[in-house]
């Protein structure tokens, strides 16, 4: 490979010293101000230090906490955060005295290396790709060494002033790249607002105000409603005081109704059998819990149960077409729906809206509805530390029906809007990854020698970013 004439080939460990020893804090008084640093105060994204703390000499000056001063690049160690691209160049500081997280390296640049070229050095992900290779620790607490850093090798310019033209070079790049995923970010929560607001005029009659202009629903919903309670011929049927809605807010269009989930379909659920019994694990029925239904469709599972297990526990199996709501689960995925594609019995922590030949045709409706009221279900939960929704709350969850025509229309519409949504995220889906992988390439050129051209002094930012793809040096 040949590089810029001027460029060298170096260790980290010649450019910076790696974790420095602490300062002296003979004499400085306890109570003088230090800037704290705990990990999650630097910006993965930015690599600034968004949110940092203050602290004492008498505080953290006897701790194992790690040391820094103004200028000194601060490289997260530890996983994930080293693949995040956790790092900072740190500001100027009062006193000169810093400390942070002991999960973090400190690279403090020697004379004529240019700390804002380290920064982006480190930031750069075929370096973290690199560094994870050399992790060390066990599983949860893998940390990069600091031998890995020192003797990482670099070509950099040995002109100082070169480095800082390159440097400036890659501020520009990086912030260019980071501007246009800003906006993309923006188009995707565009694209997200987009979906919701659809599915918010479909349950309320105004996506398809236009369609009963021109349309007569035929059976009123009120109508359907008392045809599929006579055939369920069941006193199953819950007529309880509604959870959520009606909204008062809302007036819904002519010839609809607001009815309960249980008055139109069987709600169930399974269970969990004794993990100390291997017998009931390992057969041939696919067996699912909350955690599937973020797939919106479930078409396979991860565990399998035998038929003694159905035999002798509550789990059951329900048929393809069958809606799972989750009632339990961390993070999104409680009050999430899917449908099963399979035949599937379930844990305990799915309630299943079983359908039959008298309401399978609400089937795709009912799913459009848990989706729309996502929010307002999750804010049924009860409960302590994991709040948890119940049978009883999915029974007696309240929709507004439409007659079977319309709903089908609704349906029709919702879905042609979803494709249309689908293919805008994936063309923003797509840019993004464009102005990652532009960044990444800059960054990766910048320190194999490739990237400056010869005139540093004529070179623009757009001759910059072009050379990248021209190959220039």
């Amino acid at each position: 490979m040949s590089y810029v004439p001027g460029w060298r080939i170096t260790r980290l460990e010649e450019l910076c010293d790696i974790n420095p020893p602490r300062p002296n804090l003979a004499g400085v008084a306890d109570a003088t101000d230090v800037l704290f640093v705990p990990m999650a105060a630097v910006d993965g994204g930015s690599g600034t230090i968004a949110s940092p703390g203050r602290s004492t000499v008498g505080a953290v000056g006897h701790k194992s906490y790690r040391s820094f001063a103004p200028g000194d690049i601060i490289f997260a160690k530890i996983t994930p955060c080293m693949e995040n691209g956790k790092a900072a160049v740190v500001p100027p500081i009062p006193n000169g005295l810093g400390f942070g997280s002991t999960e973090f390296h400190v690279l403090r640049p020697k004379p004529g290396t240019n700390a804002r070229l380290i920064w982006h050095l480190v930031r750069q992900r075929v370096f973290r790709e690199e560094a994870a290779q050399h992790f060390a620790g066990t599983v949860g607490q893998l940390r990069v060494p600091a031998e890995f850093l020192k003797s990482f090798e670099v070509v950099v310019p040995a002109d100082p002033a070169l480095q800082a033209r390159l440097a400036d070079f890659l501020d520009a790049a990086v912030n260019i790249a980071a501007s246009a995923s800003a906006r993309l970010a923006r188009s995707e929560r565009k694209v997200g607002q987009f979906r919701q607001a659809v599915l918010a005029a479909a349950c309320s009659g105004r996506l398809t105000a236009d369609w009963r202009a021109d349309n007569d629903p035929g059976e009123s919903a009120s109508d359907l409603v008392a045809r599929i309670e006579l055939l369920r011929k069941s006193g199953r049927v819950t007529r309880s005081k509604p959870t959520v809605g009606p909204d008062g807010d809302l007036e819904l269009p002519d010839r609809w109704t607001w009815t309960s989930v249980g008055a139109l379909i069987d709600v169930a659920t399974g269970a969990t059998p004794l993990r100390t019994r291997a017998y009931y694990y390992g057969g041939s029925i696919p067996w699912v819990t909350s955690g599937a239904v973020n797939a919106g469709l479930i078409t396979e599972a991860t565990e399998f149960i035998t038929a003694r297990a159905l035999g002798e526990t509550n789990a059951k199996i329900f048929p393809p077409g069958t809606l799972l709501v989750a009632m339990y689960g961390e993070g999104q995925t409680r009050g999430r729906v899917a449908e099963l594609g399979i035949a599937a019995a379930t844990n305990q922590a799915v309630a299943a809206l079983v359908f039959d030949q008298t309401n399978e045709a609400l089937r795709d409706y009912i799913r459009l509805y848990f989706q729309e009221n996502y929010e307002r279900i999750r804010q049924l939960a009860f409960g302590g530390v994991q709040p948890n929704l119940s049978l009883g709350v999915i029974r007696d969850t309240m929709v507004p029906l439409p007659p079977i025509d319309e709903q089908q229309e609704i349906v029709r519409r919702v879905l042609r809007l979803s494709e249309l949504a689908n293919g805008i995220a994936g063309h923003v889906e797509a840019a993004l990854g464009r102005a990652d992988r532009t960044s990444q390439a800059i960054l990766a050129k910048a320190f194999r020698g490739e990237l400056l051209p010869r005139r540093m002094s004529n070179c623009s930012l757009a001759d910059f970013t072009m050379g990248v793809f021209r190959g220039s040096d």
